[in-house]
């Protein structure tokens, strides 16, 4: 396959993943689930598949995939869950790491410990890719998305840490506990030591950069560029990424201007869509190697069923155990020291639960050097876990959150009508003052924008104070308006073919509405 024809394979996929992804949603299954199935029927059904580097996966799309979902990160949120979050992605990222390889051994008494404690540390990090749409159309408690998309930041680290030791100790024989703990720290220091020198680079770039394009082309160059340097310099690449994105987010608010962040979030939304489509059918197209390989070798699919079924179970196990263990019952205790908030068993059951596998875990097994250890055995039982993974776990959450009736809870702060109605009001008091210190009483500008800030700040009090009715009465003058907005885009369009504007005016009018409508949009969300 050349170039021209493994480009023209890639939009055969993409389209496909499009198709795929609005008969997920028209069905409420898991994208990641759909998308995966159709890849492995594929893959099934045979045909010529062009090999995929899995070198070239870590490097070109973890990055980008790691960099939206930092930027995007609530800091403040972040840092109140920390505690949950670093007990997920390390401690229970080790656990299970021990817990498949002393079981795969048991199992298997003749594999080596370097290839049991391989497969664990690539099976070890969840991927919250696949968690994140279910969790999206679910309202959940807030501290429970929070530390399920924090986890997700920080255990794709840990876990390609101990899958770097494992490898380590296959190619030296041998490796201690402390040269264990210091590669560790030593990759995780340089890693987050580059991500933070990398976004604070890229934010005082961004800050001097007027052309919109330019800017958002910087963010993506800067996130492939933060995991190579981190790479090269003998760090976590990952830890990089998550750091440097962490910093673009926090300072977005100063940097960013209007435009660039709608054009910034729209452009990171599609690229996100792309990869995270094509990643999940790629992983069932590897389906294909495999099987390639069970033919070469009659005693792989027996000797992979040894080892898969029982890394499958204890990767199960390894999760709800930790969950119930080191994060539910410890809050028994918290509760009545009133210190923080415990988790509820309906919260640890839904986290313990959202513990699927993906493509991190699958492009760690590919990338298994060719004469490791039983690396056939590890890329059939890591294919085997993120198959049952997705399968019952992503295929039963939304069920679980439904059954169990879990439901946001109240937070302290403000909603989000009380916020608008003081930031409608500070703006107000501002007119008031400047309209009291031009002595103009007359002024129409100023008194237009009073009343239209009046009624914004009513709008939003009383929807606060009435509750659902009058949340009704503001949601149907906001669908009038939208009508509107749509009459007003089919009269411009008239005047367009009526050769009355030019297409500058039509590009003016027509960005105007388009931008009034995504705000009338944003406020009619629930």
């Amino acid at each position: 396959m050349n170039n021209v024809q493994f480009f023209h394979y890639l939009l055969v996929l993409m389209a496909g993943a499009c198709v795929l992804t609005c008969v997920a949603d028209r069905l409420e299954f898991p994208r990641a689930l759909v998308l995966l199935v159709a890849g492995c029927c594929a893959a099934l059904i045979g045909g010529h598949y062009p090999e995929i580097d899995p070198g070239l996966v870590l490097a070109a799309v973890l990055p980008p995939l790691l960099m939206s979902s930092a930027f995007y990160t609530a800091w403040d949120d972040f840092r109140r869950e920390v505690g949950p979050i670093i007990s997920l992605a390390l401690g229970a990222v080790l656990f299970t790491t021990v817990i498949v390889a002393v079981v795969v051994h048991v199992v298997n008494p003749s594999l080596p410990w370097s290839a049991c404690l391989a497969l664990g540390a690539i099976v070890s990090p969840p991927d919250a890719v696949a968690a994140k749409a279910i969790l999206q159309r679910n309202p959940l408690p807030d501290r429970l998305v929070t530390t399920l998309e924090g986890e997700s930041l920080v255990n794709d680290a840990s876990g390609l840490l101990l899958y770097q030791i494992a490898i380590l100790s296959a190619s030296t024989g041998s490796i201690t506990l402390a040269r264990s703990g210091s590669l560790f720290i030593s990759l995780a220091a340089i890693g987050i030591a580059v991500g933070a020198l990398s976004g604070t680079v890229m934010s005082w770039l961004i800050a001097r950069i007027e052309d919109i394009a330019i800017g958002i082309s910087v963010t993506f160059i800067m996130a492939w560029a933060s995991y190579a340097l981190a790479d090269e310099m003998g760090g976590s690449g990952v830890l990089s990424v998550v750091t440097c994105g962490l910093i673009l987010g926090i300072c977005q608010h100063r940097i960013f201007g209007a435009s660039m962040r709608l054009k910034a979030k729209a452009t990171w939304e599609a690229v996100d869509f792309v990869l995270n489509s094509l990643v999940f059918i790629l992983i069932g197209l590897a389906l294909r190697g495999i099987l390639f390989r069970m033919q070469q070798q009659d005693s792989l699919l027996v000797d992979g069923l040894t080892m898969a079924v029982p890394a499958v179970i204890a990767t199960f196990v390894a999760r709800l155990v930790w969950v119930g263990v080191a994060m539910y019952l410890p809050g028994k205790l918290i509760r009545k020291t009133k210190v923080v908030r415990a988790w509820s068993f309906r919260e640890s059951l839904i986290l313990a639960w959202a513990g699927m596998r993906g493509v991190v875990s699958l492009v760690a097994a590919l990338a298994l050097p060719q004469d490791f250890p039983a690396r056939d055995l590890i890329v059939f039982s890591s294919f085997a876990v993120i198959i049952s993974t997705l399968v019952i776990q992503g295929g039963t959450l939304t069920i679980l959150i439904r059954f169990i009736q879990l439901r946001p809870v109240k937070r302290r702060t403000l909603s989000e009508l009380e916020a608008r109605s003081r930031t409608f009001n500070a703006a107000l008091q501002e007119l008031g003052a400047r309209k009291a210190s031009s002595g103009l009483s007359d002024d129409f500008a100023l008194a237009r924008l009073i009343d239209e800030y009046k009624v914004r700040v009513s709008n939003n009090e009383r929807a606060h104070l009435e509750g659902r009715v009058q949340v009704n009465a503001r949601a149907r003058q906001l669908r009038l308006e939208l009508e509107m907005v749509s009459v007003s885009r089919k009269e411009l369009l008239k005047l367009k073919e009526a050769g009355r504007i030019d297409d500058a005016v039509l590009h003016r009018i027509e960005a105007e509405l388009d931008f009034e409508e995504l705000r009338l949009l944003r406020l009619l969300e629930p």
